[in-house]
């Protein structure tokens, strides 16, 4: 399967004819998926094998990093770093005020799977929330970690809903039993462009982000899904 995409209207240029490109390509594949592809038939590797192996590299690597090293993988380059302010030059490492994120890149064997990958325009969908990114105001990352009760921002296109409708909404969907998540609180900001929020308790876990809504000349309830999972890390 190819990379299929849709042209719609490029607002953030001053070129009224400019276009952008929109992936049609919406399936999340989880671990559990690539389990499958692993002992798929002929393959000499069972799940129990792969499953342990996953495990003891997941182990490897995280106790790597926490010892303040970095991890270079064919497949992702790991390092950590420090984020806030720091008042002065005799100024120390406060919680409250800084934070150690990990920063992720692709490694070799990924860097180059780009140039094989086949795009296929095909014909643009029906108009539906896009989602650009996620913002996450306490680790201050983008579409990539999740801080329960905390506040986020979403940017992208056609995002407002209607803040009444229980099946419209900001939705969390576990990646693993698919628990859905709703934002219940009204939002701070409900525009077709930004959505500002509040996070709801979220277990620990991987999500699928989406926002439903019902569109202007429309009478269905219409998804918006973002490409990449969010993540909420285990509490420290």
């Amino acid at each position: 399967m190819s990379l299929e995409y849709y042209l719609i209207p490029n607002h953030i240029t001053d070129n009224p004819n400019d276009y952008r490109a929109v992936s049609s390509n919406s399936n999340t594949y989880t671990i559990e998926d690539v389990y499958k592809q692993m002992t798929r038939e002929g393959s000499t590797v069972t799940k129990a094998e792969a499953l342990a192996v996953f495990e003891e590299i997941t182990q490897a690597i995280s106790t790597i990093l926490e010892e303040g090293h970095s991890v270079v993988t064919p497949l992702v380059n790991i390092s950590s770093s420090v984020t806030g302010v720091f008042d002065e030059e005799e100024d120390q490492f406060d919680s409250d005020r800084h934070k150690v994120q990990l920063n992720i890149n692709s490694g070799l064997r990924l860097k180059g799977l780009p140039a094989s990958i086949q795009p296929t325009r095909v014909e643009g969908t029906e108009p539906a929330p896009d989602i650009k990114y996620l913002h996450d105001n306490v680790s201050e990352t983008r579409s990539e970690l999740l801080t329960p009760e905390g506040g986020a921002r979403i940017k992208g296109s056609q995002l407002k809903f209607d803040e009444e409708d229980d099946q419209q909404g900001i939705f969390f969907i576990d990646t693993q039993d698919g628990t859905e998540h709703r934002v219940e609180r009204s939002p701070l900001r409900n525009m077709p462009k930004e959505l500002i929020f509040m996070l709801p308790d979220l277990p620990e876990g991987e999500y699928r982000l989406e926002v439903r809504s019902i569109l202007n000349n429309t009478s269905t309830i219409r998804s918006g899904i973002l490409s990449s999972p969010l993540t909420v890390e285990a509490s420290t």
